[in-house]
């Protein structure tokens, strides 16, 4: 992506609150800009440095770790977990609460966006902060988030975990077996979000009864990274201190696009919901994780 595309899908992760403070292609010299397009950070970095604009700082450390990001993962590299953290850290320490997006997964970790391209599918990128703690526990259903942890994704996931410990366990799930032991639902979204300050999803049973089998488990400490290919099954748990664990979550479509993505779940059970809370205030859990990422330097 050039800088313009780079800066726009940054841009859309924040909230839209602040959408009139952002800054545009015009807030960059045509030095940055050139210097990006060409490969060059050097001035971007100079200006997120210099800038006094919380907004400009927040996006331009922002963008340099993006660029990181992506570079480790499409070239197949180590990322440098510690320059990449201060960029994140710096975008989001620097700007008002109310300028962050932060809210429940389904899986109930706390998830940041921190760019997302969409213009084009067969070029899709999204990349995100997740972060698990057991403070999270009072938004939203545990059991059942529980109850429907074993899931597919869309497209090619990666993670690489910051702080904490991730067990990924991996499944084979077949269909049309006569050793059937759960079925395959799909997650259904809500557009808006009720009273209370939730938001809903809804798991409806396909009616494909599966026979579910695990096939690995694995273990991921601070600096190691894991990929999940489309439409595999897998489920992450974290197993840090107080359930402190935190990864940055890539989705690209470069490995292919899948029609659909299933979770796992009862047979006897047709349709269930799950509420979780939208807007939680992540200061002190950002707070925790740069303390710790800190002491690995």
């Amino acid at each position: 992506m050039n800088f313009e595309e780079t800066l726009e899908s940054i841009n859309k992760c924040f909230a839209t609150d602040v959408e009139k403070n952002l800054p545009t292609i015009k807030d960059f010299s045509a030095e940055i800009i050139e210097g990006f397009d060409n490969g060059n950070f050097e001035e971007l970095e100079n200006f997120s440095e210099n800038t006094t604009d919380v907004y400009k700082k927040s996006v331009s450390k922002r963008i340099l770790a993006i660029k990181s990001i992506q570079e480790a993962r499409d070239s197949g590299i180590e990322l440098n977990i510690n320059k990449v953290w201060k960029w994140i850290y710096q975008s989001l320490e620097v700007i008002p609460i109310i300028a962050t997006i932060s809210s429940i997964g389904s899986q109930g970790f706390l998830s940041i966006p921190l760019y997302k391209y969409e213009k084009e599918m067969d070029k899709f990128d999204f990349i995100r902060l997740h972060i698990w703690d057991n403070s999270l526990d009072q938004y939203f259903d545990k059991k059942k988030s529980e109850t429907f942890s074993i899931h597919t994704h869309s497209f090619l996931a990666q993670s690489w975990v910051l702080v904490g410990k991730i067990v990924n366990n991996r499944y084979r799930v077949k269909e049309n077996s006569k050793k059937a032991n759960a079925s395959l639902f799909t997650i259904e979204y809500n557009k808006t979000l009720n009273q209370i300050n939730q938001h809903t999803s809804v798991a409806k049973n396909t009616g494909k009864n599966v026979n579910v089998e695990q096939i690995s488990n694995e273990v991921y400490l601070p600096y190691s990274t894991y990929k999940i290919k489309k439409e595999n099954y897998h489920q992450s748990i974290s197993l840090g201190n107080n359930g402190l664990s935190s990864t940055i979550f890539s989705f690209t479509s470069k490995g292919g696009i899948a029609e659909n993505s299933f979770v796992v779940g009862p047979m006897d059970i047709q349709e269930s919901k799950i509420n979780r809370k939208m807007h939680i205030d992540a200061t002190y859990l950002i707070n925790q994780l740069n303390s710790i990422v800190k002491d690995y330097e």
